[in-house]
């Protein structure tokens, strides 16, 4: 998962801080002997008294002061960008966490969005084994057969005389039947059990009906913007 990649990817840059603060404080203690070596060699220097053993120990200090240099300008290298390798941690540190945290939350709201979803499901059952249970055994049985050959849909709606499961035109004496409630049909085609809302139907027919005078409304404003257009254009060549 991406959080055990960024985990892992964390560890390493911890490891290698740790590596990095080992050789800072190896240099540091280093340097810190060079000083040293370089104050026993002042005092030595002061107790000098033949100019051999002067020449010698002013090449000694010099040669400390350019290794001290050189140390102080490695430590100071090496404290920058340990300085910076942890600010970069401590912004992968606060990466993770809020990403731990919203991983957290959401798989708080997805425990509670399954505990709705399961109990939701129970209701569904409830009422279906409510339901088929008034239904006579062999139509609930021929139910489920079509279910399960049809995607788990054994009972569809028509619309303005069509089966919405197949799409098949359905003779009006069905459709006749289905509005009287006279009989259980199912269609000859996909053999679902059919339905009439007719609620669902009335509005239906009104959105077609709106929809038809809007398109009739267009029309009509089209081809008076036409005949304005030629009378303009007659009227010109007149007065022309």
């Amino acid at each position: 998962s991406v959080l055990s990649n960024l985990d892992t990817e964390l560890t390493d840059k911890r490891e290698k801080l740790a590596e990095a603060e080992t050789w800072y404080t190896k240099k540091s203690g280093e340097l810190e002997n060079e000083k040293d070596k370089l104050a026993k060699a002042k005092s030595k220097l002061a107790g000098v008294t033949k100019s051999r053993e002067y020449v010698a120990v002013n090449r000694e200090l010099d040669s400390l002061r350019r290794g001290i240099t050189h140390r102080e300008d490695e430590v100071q290298r090496l404290e920058v960008a340990i300085h910076e390798f942890r600010a970069t941690i401590e912004a992968e540190e606060q990466k993770i966490a809020d990403l731990r945290s919203q991983a957290d939350l959401e798989a708080a709201n997805n425990e509670t969005r399954l505990t709705d979803m399961s109990g939701q499901i129970t209701d569904v059952e409830s009422r279906r084994k409510a339901l088929s249970d008034e239904l006579p055994s062999n139509v609930f049985r021929r139910y489920e057969k079509v279910a399960k050959r049809r995607d788990g849909v054994g009972i569809v709606r028509v619309s303005d005389g069509v089966c919405l499961g197949c799409q098949m035109v359905i003779q009006p004496r069905f459709i006749e039947q289905l509005l009287r409630n006279s009989s259980l049909l199912a269609c000859p085609s996909c053999g679902r059990y059919l339905y009439i809302d007719e609620d669902e139907e009335a509005r239906e027919a009104a959105d077609r009906a709106a929809a038809q005078a809007a398109e009739e409304a267009a029309a009509d404003a089209e081809d008076a913007a036409e005949e304005a257009a030629a009378a303009a254009s007659d009227a010109s060549s007149e007065a022309a």
